[in-house]
């Protein structure tokens, strides 16, 4: 019998995906910032000496929520990084809608729960891709939200070590692993464009010498080498 969503089920995620949009990321106010118990906001971000700089951070309010604050006062250049970090885009509602798509791979169900860690290194990942437009972007956050939940499946595979539950999530996890894999050689593509590289390679023979040019079988070279 084919796996298949019933017409309820199907509703149902279709409402809650509706629930969920692009993620607004607002100013972070004082008491948000200087809250009891909370660390010490961090500091600008920062220049390394061979040039690279540090990936934008996230404040997640709850983990159980999107909402997302800017962890610095610098707001204005919190956001220039963010879309610095999405392929150099002028858009800010461009970064807010793949904020959410990111987002909602990172935290599928409105019960999961989505750590500020989390998200912050999935913003490193993308910042390492180095997306260099919109539609670069839009692929690195695909390949970032595969990875990760291939990840997620790989775990679960090995939650309670039985045949079925290796077999079941082990084999998703396969293939999403395998499709972050086609991402990124699909974005490799997309950057070189139609050109391809060709390699020659000169083989100088001498006198007295032999050569072959073609594909060479190896089990049968060495048939005849031993009926030689």
């Amino acid at each position: 019998m084919k796996p298949h969503i019933d017409g309820k089920d199907a509703t149902r995620v279709a409402a809650e995906a509706a629930k969920r949009g692009p993620i607004r990321v607002h100013a972070a106010q004082t008491q948000d910032v200087a809250s009891p118990g909370a660390p010490p906001p961090p500091a600008p971000l920062a220049v390394h000496t061979d040039g690279r700089k540090a990936p934008p951070r996230l404040r997640k309010l709850s983990p159980h929520n999107d909402q997302c604050v800017a962890p610095t006062s610098h707001f204005e250049s919190h956001r220039a990084r963010l879309r610095e970090v999405f392929g150099n885009t002028l858009s800010d509602e461009f970064v807010e809608v793949l904020l959410g798509k990111l987002m909602e791979a990172l935290r599928p169900n409105p019960l999961d729960k989505l750590e500020e860690p989390t998200l912050n290194g999935a913003l490193a990942l993308i910042t390492s891709i180095q997306p260099r437009s919109e539609m670069e972007a839009l692929i690195a956050v695909q390949i970032v939200a595969t990875g990760l939940s291939g990840l997620r499946f790989l775990r679960q595979s090995q939650h309670h070590m039985s045949e079925d539950f290796i077999e079941v999530y082990g084999g998703y996890a396969i293939k999403l692993l395998k499709l972050q894999t086609e991402l990124l050689q699909a974005l490799d593509r997309h950057r070189r464009g139609h050109h391809q590289t060709v390699e020659v390679h000169h083989v100088h023979l001498y006198p007295g010498s032999q050569g072959v040019i073609g594909v060479v079988n190896s089990s049968h070279s060495e048939g005849e080498a031993q009926k030689s």
